[in-house]
C-alpha cells in the first residue's frame, strides 16, 4: 500500500472515529440533561435540617448531594404502600436522603459505623414507603465510608470545587480507583455546566467505569476494561481524545458509552 493510500484511508478512519464521538456525545448529553434533572430534585428538601447540615458550605453540600445521588443509582426504586402518594420523583429522592444523612453524620464522628446506620435507618424509613436494601449494599457502603474520609478542598477562586484535588483525596481514602470515587465528580461537574458554571478543563478526571461503560467501549473498540489503574487509564485517554473529536465533555461521551452498553 502506498503511503498516500495509507494517509487516505488513515483520513477516512478519523473522520469516521469523530462521528462515531459526535453520536455518542450527543446520546451523553441528553442522558445528562435527564440526570441534572433528577439531581434538581434536591431542592426541594431541606438538607440544612440534617445534622450537621447547617455548618456545611453551600458547595460542598451540593458536592456530598453528588455523592448521595450517585449512590442512589445503586438503589432500587422503592415502592411505595397503597394509599400513598405515588409520585415517582418521591421515590427517587427518598434513599439518597438517607444516604446525605449517614454520609453527614459520619463525616461529623457522629456514628462509628456508617454500614450499620445506613442499615438502621433503611429500616426504620420502612414506616413510610417500602424501601429495599440495594442489591449493590457492600458499593453503597464503601463509598459512604470513602467520602465520610474525604475533607473537602476549599473553593477555589471561581466559586467550584477543584476536582482534580477532590479525585485525588478520594483515591487516598478508598486505596484505589473505584466507580463509588469517582462518579459524584461527574454528577457535580454537569450539574455545574448545566448552569452555564465555566469549568476548568480537567484532563487528569477518571470518567466512572462500570458494568455499561465497559461494555460500550467494547462495542466499538471490541476490546473490555475493568476498574484496574490501567484500565482507568486506557479509559480516560479514550474519553479525552473521543471528547476532543466530539467538541464535546468526557461527560458526555462517558454517558454515550453508558446508553451504548445498554445503560438507562
Amino acid at each position: 500500500m502506498t503511503q498516500r493510500a495509507m494517509q487516505i484511508k488513515g483520513g477516512d478512519l478519523l473522520v469516521r472515529i469523530a462521528e462515531v464521538a459526535t453520536v455518542l456525545g450527543q446520546e451523553g448529553r441528553e442522558f445528562n440533561r435527564h440526570l441534572v434533572g433528577q439531581f434538581e430534585e434536591w431542592n426541594r428538601v431541606n438538607v440544612k435540617e440534617l445534622i450537621d447540615a447547617a455548618t456545611i458550605s453551600n458547595e460542598h453540600l451540593i458536592f456530598y448531594e453528588a455523592v448521595a445521588q450517585t449512590l442512589g443509582w445503586l438503589q432500587q426504586i422503592p415502592v411505595l404502600r397503597e394509599g400513598s402518594i405515588n409520585d415517582l420523583k418521591e421515590r427517587l429522592l427518598h434513599v439518597p436522603v438517607i444516604y446525605l444523612q449517614v454520609l453527614l453524620e459520619a463525616r461529623g464522628g457522629l456514628v462509628e459505623e456508617a454500614g450499620q446506620r445506613l442499615i438502621e435507618l433503611l429500616d426504620q424509613s420502612k414506616k413510610e414507603t417500602e424501601v429495599k436494601r440495594p442489591r449493590r449494599l457492600l458499593a453503597v457502603i464503601a463509598g459512604l465510608e470513602t467520602w465520610s474520609r474525604v475533607q473537602l478542598p476549599d473553593v477555589g477562586p471561581r466559586g467550584v470545587l477543584d476536582l482534580e484535588e477532590v479525585q485525588r483525596l478520594a483515591l487516598s481514602a478508598c486505596g484505589r480507583a473505584r466507580w463509588t470515587a469517582l462518579a459524584p465528580l461527574k454528577m457535580y461537574a454537569i450539574y455545574k455546566l448545566s448552569k452555564n458554571v465555566v469549568l476548568p478543563t480537567f484532563r487528569g478526571l477518571f470518567p466512572p467505569m462500570g458494568t455499561a461503560v465497559s461494555r460500550g467501549i467494547e462495542r466499538i473498540f471490541g476490546f473490555t476494561l475493568g476498574e484496574s489503574e490501567n484500565d482507568y487509564s486506557i479509559s480516560r485517554g479514550l474519553h479525552l481524545r473521543l471528547a476532543d473529536l466530539a467538541q464535546m465533555t468526557i461527560w458526555d461521551i462517558n454517558s454515550g458509552f453508558y446508553r451504548l452498553g445498554g445503560g438507562f
